[in-house]
């Protein structure tokens, strides 16, 4: 089980949380492949990716929207899943060309309720992987998503969400977490959009929650020119609703360490202020003059402390939604419902500014030993996501993997479902002898908990992360370019 460190970031001094952020930084560092900083397996390598070709494209019918929500399905099924595990797929017969190709069609869902089928053909490639997909069924027993001691970090701090890479952490209206991965799409789990057979309630008109930060003015707070304002009808409230929607036509990521400068730039000439006012009373200088700087001093006071920045939820609707075949199960399925292939992409009505993750696939060369992730945990937050917004983080360590899981015990609860599983490695070294920059990339979507039959035929629990392998980055691909000449290695 990976290592654990315990603390609330609210109430924590900035240069005191940098540090604890800082030390995180650098166990990840050390210990993703378990390897030296030299070694080629800290890096990241470019790969081949397979040629995915979209042959057809059919309208369905309109969903019923009739899917239920995880929690639900469990409650009635009598407990969570169980996954057929590494050693358990290994006693299975492999998947053929036909059920991989078949996996990878996938749905279109939408904002008007339409949906499509698209079948793809996968060029370029031998063979996918030998070995079938995870298998799930019901299983009567409690879900645990904490393990011993909470490990998680729960990042309040408005400085630090509302900023890379905490700010790639999306909220989605259906109660599960996504990942910002460019400045129109959204990767999150498949299950909080679609059950296997139907999709949710909520994605009739699902929608996305980035938290960016807003300037609110307290309570008493002198206003300039307030006497014009307030006899203009609704005007105070009319301009703040047009700046957030100039704020969302534009993607608006407010930094908040300009907040932070602005405040500093204030105190220090409230400081310069006085101890000017102090040497021209000792100097025997006019004290009207001193009056009125006193008062000019205490003037800005009042502004400064007037208005202050809160991060908030902004939200925004999504266009489409994009969820693989082989998460789908239909009649003609020679599978059941493929927890390999838990995730979905959800395109924005309107491009963003704020900071993106890239994907990525993780190097083969050797086994992960430590991912990262953030989300909105429900126990952390209000389900409204209107206040009391707070983003929360961990990291451990991956006990077991397969081709398209990753096993694992990270610390966390409902909602964050969905949220972008990332890595942190160099770089390729420039030709210039650099070590090559430090970079973050999702290579998976956290799928939740899961009972999974390892070897013996034992059952043993674990937060389990989707893997984006090759073939899914070059669907994911596709799906956000829709030209296969842009998607020919990562």
């Amino acid at each position: 089980m990976g290592v654990h460190i315990y603390f609330i970031c609210s109430g924590m001094a900035l240069t005191h949380l940098k540090c604890v952020l800082l030390c995180v930084a650098a166990l990840s560092a050390c210990g993703v492949f378990g390897n030296s900083e030299s070694s080629e397996v800290h890096r990241w390598t470019r790969q081949s990716l397979p040629e995915l070709l979209a042959t057809r494209t059919a309208l369905l019918s309109t969903p019923l929207f009739t899917g239920q929500e995880e929690e639900k399905e469990e409650l009635e099924r009598g407990g969570a899943k169980m996954l057929c595990g590494i050693e358990c797929q290994s006693t299975l017969p492999p998947v053929d060309r036909t059920e991989q190709e078949r996996n990878l069609g996938y749905e279109t869902l939408y904002e008007n309720g339409t949906r499509t089928h698209t079948d793809m053909s996968l060029q370029g490639i031998n063979n996918m992987s030998t070995r079938p997909p995870a298998h799930s069924t019901g299983l009567p027993r409690r879900k645990r998503q904490v393990y011993g001691a909470d490990g998680r970090f729960v990042i309040s701090d408005s400085h630090f969400i509302t900023n890379y890479p905490f700010s790639a952490a999306v909220r989605i209206s259906t109660g599960c977490s996504g990942v910002l991965i460019s400045s129109k799409h959204v990767l999150t789990a498949a299950h909080c959009i679609h059950d296997g057979r139907d999709y949710l309630e909520g994605a009739r008109k699902v929608r996305v929650g980035l938290l960016q930060l807003k300037t609110q003015r307290r309570r008493g707070a002198r206003k300039r020119g307030g006497r014009r304002r307030q006899g203009r009808k609704g005007g105070a409230e009319k301009g703040e609703k047009e700046g957030e929607e100039q704020l969302m036509d534009g993607g608006g990521e407010m930094n908040s360490l300009v907040g932070e400068r602005g405040r500093k730039e204030v105190e220090g000439r409230r400081r310069r202020g006085r101890k000017r006012s102090e040497e021209e009373t000792a100097d025997g200088g006019n004290k009207k003059s001193e009056r009125r700087g006193r008062r000019k001093g205490l003037n800005r006071v009042r502004r400064s402390t007037g208005a202050t920045q809160e991060p908030v939820f902004r939200w925004t609707r999504v266009k489409q939604t994009k969820i693989p075949q082989g998460w789908i199960h239909t009649l003609n399925s020679t599978n059941s419902l493929s927890p390999d292939y838990d995730y979905a992409l959800l395109e924005l009505k309107r491009p963003v500014k704020q900071k993106h993750m890239e994907l990525g696939v993780a190097p083969s060369t050797a086994p992960l030993t430590r991912i990262h992730f953030s989300g909105y945990d429900a126990d952390k937050n209000l389900p409204d996501g209107i206040r009391d917004e707070r983003v929360v983080y961990r990291f451990c360590s991956v006990e077991k993997e397969s081709d398209d899981l990753m096993y694992q015990h990270c610390d966390a609860q409902a909602g964050a479902t969905g949220a972008g599983v990332y890595i942190r490695l160099r770089q390729e070294a420039g030709h210039t002898g650099s070590k090559g920059k430090w970079k973050r990339r999702v290579i998976g979507v956290f799928s939740g908990h899961h009972w999974v039959k390892v070897e013996g035929g034992e059952q043993r629990d674990f937060n389990v992360a989707v893997r984006i392998t090759p073939p899914k980055y070059a669907q994911i691909c596709h799906w956000i370019h829709g030209d296969p000449s842009l998607c020919k290695e990562v």
